[in-house]
């Protein structure tokens, strides 16, 4: 045995455990588009996997944007940001999301993931505090810990708690970073930016919000967090990613012009890595057309959101506190939710299942991303299955 399969032989015999008993959903042969159907295992499926939450990635209107591209700039532009890799596409998009936001600055990064990453390392390091929420994103832990800063915990969406953590830690560093993210990726509630702000602006301290499943989606015109409240721009640094709202790949952090500039030739995120192809930003700078030429996307995607809530919550469904496009159907039992999927799948629903490490134990669930191309009877058809099925495994 190789040395380090000893560290990975007890997940590895999960895995084989899994696949052989055919509950092994992740990872499917896709083999179509991200629409509201999608091909997975050689059979039309209604598509609840997918963050593509507008549908853009395949509107007309973008993909004509991304073959015009492909006949400029190629398939991509072979070089990081610092060198061949800002074009006038990128530059465009960065002013974009710069005045989205109201702010003075944008840069793009290659993926969400980096630009988090990259947003968390430029406003803390070692000495430095970052308070997380409990259910913060993935990227910004590992942000926390390329930083070197120190991190504290808030229970989720519990601003009592932040206040007291803030209180607590008044005067042990100068330098001290609240972190959320806009729409909860696993649980579809809120940041309660409002209450935040009340807390975080009197002490001085800096609020970093991930706007991954919020651009496009909150608020009355699709511009996020800010907009859903009802707020002006403050001193929130907002990062996010393109891989929600146009179903493409790429991030982003918009701020001060005096941070995008040290971003821009510090952040090793963004220094060491090529940018994302010219296609993909002229297809996002699409997306963001359509989301303002087309607005009945937007709407038809609230529609379809309340509509499936609403049946599922009908139903006797647990979704937790969504207000979102991300809709958890709680199970509470990792086999209960990898039986339970298996079975939606065959049914020609596919959904992720989602367990621990990707949840605390007792709130594993099944996911649902609604979209905005979903049919009503595509909807209806996913809850009457739903239905038989929760009814199987006595969830309902």
């Amino acid at each position: 045995m190789k040395p380090y399969m000893k560290r990975l032989e007890q997940q590895m015999g999960l895995l084989k455990m899994l696949r052989a008993s055919g509950l092994h959903t992740y990872g499917l042969d896709v083999s179509s588009g991200c629409q509201a159907l999608m091909r997975a295992e050689g059979k039309d499926r209604i598509n609840f996997i997918s963050n593509s939450y507008m549908g853009f990635s395949t509107h007309p209107r973008v993909l004509e944007a991304v073959s015009n591209a492909v006949k400029e700039y190629g398939l991509g532009i072979g070089g990081s940001p610092m060198a061949c890799g800002n074009t006038v596409l990128h530059q465009k998009l960065s002013r974009l999301l710069a005045e989205n936001y109201g702010k003075q600055a944008a840069l793009i990064y290659p993926s969400g993931y980096q630009a988090l990453l990259g947003a968390v390392q430029g406003l803390v390091g070692r000495g430095d505090m970052a308070m997380v929420d409990a259910l913060s994103h993935r990227s910004i832990i590992d942000g926390c810990i390329l930083s070197g800063c120190k991190t504290r915990s808030w229970k989720h969406n519990d601003t009592e708690d932040l206040k007291a953590l803030i209180e607590r830690t008044e005067g042990k560093t100068e330098n001290r970073l609240v972190v959320v993210d806009s729409v909860y990726s696993m649980d579809g509630d809120l940041a309660p930016l409002p209450q935040m702000r009340e807390i975080c602006d009197p002490a001085k301290v800096t609020i970093l919000i991930d706007e991954a499943h919020s651009l496009g989606i909150m608020g009355k015109t699709g511009k996020g967090l800010l907009e859903h409240f009802d707020l002006v721009p403050g001193n929130e640094v907002v990062a996010g990613t393109f891989s929600k709202f146009a179903g493409a790949v790429g991030g982003f952090v918009a701020g001060d012009e005096d941070l995008i500039e040290y971003l821009f030739h510090y952040s090793s995120p963004f220094v060491f890595s090529a940018s994302i192809p010219p296609a993909v930003v002229a297809g996002i700078l699409a997306s963001f057309d359509v989301l303002q030429s087309e607005p009945q996307w937007h709407e038809q995607l609230w529609e379809n959101v309340h509509f499936i809530l609403d049946g599922l919550k009908s139903l006797g469904f647990d979704t937790g506190n969504s207000s979102s496009p991300v809709i958890p159907v709680m199970i509470r039992d990792t086999e209960k939710v990898l039986r339970m999927n298996r079975r939606l799948l065959d049914e020609g629903v596919y959904a992720s299942p989602v367990v621990h490490p990707g949840v605390p134990l007792k709130k594993e669930r099944i996911r649902l991303g609604v979209m905005a191309t979903h049919t009503q009877e595509q909807l209806q058809r996913a809850l009457d299955i739903l239905e038989k099925v929760g009814k199987e495994f006595d969830v309902i």
